[in-house]
């Protein structure tokens, strides 16, 4: 067990918290799977980049000081007029970047501007 908790060491001290964090499930999977070296580390240094992501994404919108958090599933499409559901959707498949076209949100002060939207 002493390499194993020098290991958890090393890892706390180079800031790597994804692979600490699961790595007695990456040691057993692998283990049990019998992978190769290089496929193991690879299994967790895609542990690690995914971890930063995600936190780096909660840092991201806690920053941002949202009032609330709501998904496109939790939208009342009812209470907004002249945007439907099917517009957003076809805005989410982001063709328009694609397309080079130009996206411009528009609508009365004070609301976002998110009332309505014109895609050139």
């Amino acid at each position: 067990m002493k390499s194993y908790e020098h290991t958890l060491q090393l890892l706390d001290a180079l800031k790597l918290r994804g692979i600490a964090g699961k790595l007695d499930e990456e040691i057993n999977d692998a283990e049990g799977q019998k992978v190769s070296y290089l496929t193991f580390l690879n299994s967790l240094l895609k542990l690690e980049v995914a971890d930063r992501r995600e936190r780096k994404l909660k840092r991201n919108m806690s920053a941002a000081h949202f009032p609330i958090l709501k998904g496109f599933d939790e939208f009342e499409f009812g209470r907004v007029k002249g945007i439907t559901k099917t517009d957003v959707s076809q805005l989410l498949d982001y063709r328009w970047l694609d397309n080079h076209n130009n996206l411009l949100y528009f609508g009365p002060p004070g609301l976002g501007n998110y009332r309505k939207f014109l895609l050139m």
